[in-house]
């Protein structure tokens, strides 16, 4: 699990109610299934007080397959979204760099910067 995702996740756990295993993450006052239109609700709201741009919650969807797509195998990434069809997944799979391709990119933006051994042959 990702270090950042546990840790929130380690801290709902501190929280008064709702902390068993079949248990929602997000729920409503009672503990049940918080509904579609209360869940965007607490998302805007969250998204107002981080001074965040808006986003629709199908977006933190996208952006974890895209991201997800550059780091895992297509077979792993389709379990991960719960997508029954690989064509699905095929979708994300353009996010995918070829090996080495956004380095090699990087470095060809870069300022040659001259190496210490060539700097002391460049001094008198």
């Amino acid at each position: 699990m990702v270090p950042e995702v546990a840790q929130v996740l380690a801290k709902l756990l501190q929280r008064e109610h709702f902390t068993g295993p079949d248990d929602y993450v997000f729920t409503g006052e009672t503990g049940r299934y918080l509904d579609g239109s209360a869940l965007r609700r607490r998302f805007k709201d969250a998204l107002t007080r981080a001074k965040l741009k808006p986003l629709r919650l199908h977006d933190l969807r996208h952006s974890f397959g895209s991201l997800g797509a550059r780091h895992v195998a297509a077979l792993d990434l389709q379990t991960y979204l719960g997508h029954a069809d690989a064509r699905t997944t095929a979708r994300y799979l353009h996010y995918r760099s070829r090996s080495g391709e956004a380095k090699r990119l990087a470095d060809a933006f870069q300022v040659a910067q001259p190496k210490p051994a060539e700097v002391e042959e460049l001094q008198p």
